[in-house]
């Protein structure tokens, strides 16, 4: 809503949230302005067809599932079937986007999680280094990091940050705080 608020005009909508797709149907129904125009796609990420929208997109938005990085949940993290961050570095190398902004729960910049979240951030940084088939999370890292620091960087990159917002400091009447990964 934030990204449609700031003038941004969805190409699509994914929601795998049959709740979550409900609320945004019944909105479109009541002609609520800012999701009145939304082309929902109710279904898992991975379903769906990226061939229909064109690469070079301005933004690409979105929250992968928080519940492997949660304060509330089992802190599986990359072993957790839930991460869906490989996802997220597949749809911006196949948009290329002229920016992307992530949000996820604060508990991803845990201690426990520091190397992973660096390796998030990387992927992103330097999406078309793909892992390769049997190659750990840790040995792609290690390439990543190679990638950053050899100043050789070929392809698509993006420069990466990331902050811990609270909500409360945005006119958000509640104590929430997130963190924002953002690229351009």
């Amino acid at each position: 809503m934030g990204a449609s608020l700031s003038g941004f005009k969805p190409e699509a909508v994914i929601e795998w949230d049959r709740w979550a797709a409900d609320t945004i149907r019944e909105n479109k129904t009541r002609k609520f302005a800012t999701v009145k125009a939304w082309p929902l796609f109710e279904g898992d990420v991975r379903a769906f067809d990226f061939g229909k929208l064109r690469s070079g997109l301005d933004l690409v938005a979105g929250g992968p599932p928080c519940q492997p990085f949660s304060m509330g949940g089992k802190h599986r993290a990359f072993e957790d079937s839930r991460d869906m961050f490989p996802t997220t570095v597949d749809v911006v190398r196949r948009l290329q986007p002229r920016a992307f902004i992530f949000e996820n729960v604060k508990g991803l910049t845990r201690p426990t999680f520091a190397n992973y979240f660096q390796y998030i951030q990387l992927q992103l940084a330097f999406p078309e280094i793909v892992r390769k088939a049997k190659e750990s999370w840790e040995t792609h890292h290690a390439r990543l990091e190679r990638e950053k620091t050899s100043g050789r960087h070929r392809g698509l990159t993006y420069e990466v940050v990331a902050r811990v917002l609270n909500a409360a400091n945005y006119g958000v009447p509640q104590k929430r705080e997130r963190v924002f990964i953002v690229g351009f």
